[in-house]
């Protein structure tokens, strides 16, 4: 492993063959000038095939005014990374036959019998009609519901979150909110079945709390808190015991701090021991509000990289895995990071790859505070990244600059003719 304090050569800790050894130096060079920039506060990035590191690299700080040293064992805020976890934990209800992916949403959680589409005008001059056919488990796996996100936008639908405290509290989270954020998750399951749909369910991809009341959806279904469930099905068997909602105080003293980028430099705002994670009430969101480490995170995507398996035990069934990997319905948006999408997946196809965007046939998702992740199954390459820095609008490019070195990096695992075939 690398260290920033004791720089080693990357031969002393990589077996690879020299092509990865090079996309190891050119990772670590691209990690460490955004550190020396004062772009990121530290990073911790791996890069695996057939379940071996052939990568791995840890650099900066967990606390850069305290000059706390960033360790293998840092705890990160996860948020959006957490999506891809409720969306297996929804599937393995799916497995058993206890949930439908085409049952309407209504069927679980009775508030969302009465879904209304935006049609016109704004505030109490809104108006709505009926969606043209109902919110189904599959379109908040693909999120196609027509939920929203406050931060996604500026138009009549966020305005309504926004007055209506459609929001949990979270450092994501923009705008001055009408009324106080939901206390609880079934508070704000309700005011989402209040609140208007962007569009007819089905029509196109729009980033929002489809996740999270998938979330809340897997909970009614399995007649247990999410946490509980998560911890039963998912958290146990892969071996996660750091992957949580609400941390411990000895979990909390590991958790790195929150930074955002300004104008003047990378601004800190939470501190891991004052962190809304030590709130044992705070909302627990299966879209965003889960923490881990790399480790634990690893031993996630290895399990969707070996079709569901973890150390010779199956955890999801082989085919359902595989429908996360394929490509459904593009999310548009952003050219440097639209791509196809299937369940709970970005996935990656020869235009992205092109671009410096995900490699074909990878599945990844992003968090807000850029921890990064990717899976290739056919290669049985996994890459993650972890790292703890909001980059507002104007700061967007380092995310992208960010994604585009660890993408470089997994290409070349995937491609080392040294690896044998899986």
């Amino acid at each position: 492993m690398l260290a920033a304090s004791v720089p080693l050569p990357l031969s002393a800790v990589l077996a690879a063959s020299p092509a990865v050894h090079e996309a190891g130096v050119d990772l670590q060079d691209a990690l460490s000038g955004m550190i020396a920039r004062g772009e990121l506060p530290g990073a911790h990035a791996v890069v695996m095939r057939g379940g071996a590191r052939d990568i791995e690299i840890l650099l900066g700080k967990a606390d850069v005014e305290a000059a706390r040293p960033l360790a293998a064992d840092a705890i990160y805020r996860l948020y959006s990374m957490s999506k891809p976890v409720t969306s297996i934990a929804a599937l393995m209800l799916v497995e058993e036959g206890r949930i439908a992916l085409d049952a309407p949403i209504s069927r679980y959680l009775p508030e969302m019998a009465h879904l209304k589409v935006y049609q016109e005008g704004d505030g109490a001059a809104m108006t709505t009609r009926p969606p043209a056919r109902d919110v189904t488990v599959r379109d908040l796996l693909m999120h196609t519901a027509g939920f929203t996100y406050v931060f996604m936008g500026d138009g009549p639908v966020q305005h309504y979150y926004r007055d209506h405290g459609v929001a949990r509290v979270t450092a994501v989270a923009s705008g001055p909110a009408g009324v106080p954020p939901a206390a609880t998750l079934d508070e704000l399951v309700a005011r989402l079945g209040d609140a208007p749909l962007l569009h007819d369910p089905g029509e196109r991809f729009s980033y929002g709390f489809s996740t999270t009341v998938l979330g809340a959806l897997v909970a009614r279904v399995a007649g247990e808190p999410l946490p509980l469930f998560l911890k039963r099905r998912i958290f146990d068997p892969l071996e996660m015991p750091d992957t949580r909602f609400v941390l411990n105080e000895a979990q909390a003293a590991r958790l790195v701090t929150n930074y955002v980028a300004t104008a003047g430099g990378l601004r800190p705002l939470e501190q891991g021991l004052t962190s809304e994670y030590r709130d044992p009430a705070r909302l627990i969101d299966g879209g965003g509000a889960l923490a881990g480490t790399m480790e634990d995170y690893l031993h996630f995507a290895q399990m969707l990289a070996d079709g569901g398996i973890w150390r010779g035990k199956r955890l999801l069934d082989a085919g359902l895995v595989a429908e996360m990997f394929t490509p459904r319905i593009h999310t548009g948006g952003d050219p440097r990071e639209a791509a196809m999408f299937g369940y709970g997946l970005a996935i990656g196809d020869a235009r992205t790859q092109a671009a410096g965007g995900l490699p074909v046939g990878a599945g990844s998702w992003s968090g807000s505070a850029n921890s990064y992740f990717l899976v290739q199954p056919e290669s049985g390459t996994v890459a993650v990244v972890m790292t703890n820095v909001l980059t507002p609008g104007p700061f967007a490019d380092r995310s992208f600059a960010l994604r585009a070195a660890v993408n470089a990096a997994a290409l070349a695992v995937a491609a080392d003719p040294a690896k044998a075939p899986r």
